[in-house]
């Protein structure tokens, strides 16, 4: 860049930090550099209901973030101006590629190119899961339906489904499910890794284990 241009963008910061600096004093005129009670008049505030400094505690909240965005804008202009004497005004520092003039004359300011900044306030990686899982490991965190020999999502979603859930029996579409067991795999044996798991066994007088294999069958 020229130096008539850097001297015409130079001028332009001046011009918009004056502006900038004599909002800042405006906003701290208004009552803003003294305490709550000094700006509003009041001797105490103990008599007074929180509702009825509603509408001074707004403006106060407003002011204060007129004055932040303020600031912020000052010390943007105040690092321009560093780089015109630096040489780097004009160019991205993120991709170091020259801005375009259209941009700089809309906000002299700024220090990165246009789709640098378009991409920096991106809406970024959109989490299509619910945010809770980023932080549930597997195999509570695996929502999945298949069969796993661990306690995993589907038995965690079954341990608390059979207390009851909004479904309905024409909801899962399985002849079978009627109330309570209204919920995804209700059938399931829960008890055992393998249906031998299951089988009745009973401590008999003597010490010995034996199983009921009649009784596994009647149920």
């Amino acid at each position: 860049m020229d130096k008539s241009k850097l001297g015409y963008y130079r001028d332009k910061l001046l011009a918009k930090k004056q502006q900038i600096e004599n909002q800042i004093s405006s906003i701290e005129e208004r009552g803003l550099h003294a305490s709550m009670g000094d700006s509003v008049g009041e001797l105490s505030f103990y008599d007074n209901h929180p509702g009825d400094l509603g509408s001074e505690l707004f403006e106060r909240g407003k002011d204060l973030a007129l004055r932040d965005n303020a600031v912020i804008q000052l010390d943007n202009i105040e690092k321009a101006l560093a780089r015109i004497e630096e040489g780097s005004y004009g160019y991205c520092s993120n991709c170091h590629r020259p801005i375009n003039e259209e941009r700089l004359e809309a906000v002299p300011e700024t220090e990165h190119c246009t789709g640098c900044r378009r991409e920096a306030e991106g809406q970024g990686n959109r989490h299509l899961r619910p945010i809770e899982e980023d932080v549930i490991r597997p195999p509570f965190g695996d929502q999945s339906v298949n069969e796993a020999a661990y306690f995993d999502g589907e038995d965690a979603w079954q341990a608390v489904a059979r207390y009851g859930t909004s479904e309905t029996p024409s909801d899962l579409g399985e002849e079978r499910a009627q109330y309570p067991n209204v919920y995804v795999n209700w059938d399931e044996d829960l008890d055992g890794v393998e249906e031998v798991d299951n089988i009745p066994y009973y401590l008999e007088e003597d010490g010995k284990i034996t199983r009921d294999y009649t009784e596994k069958e009647r149920g």
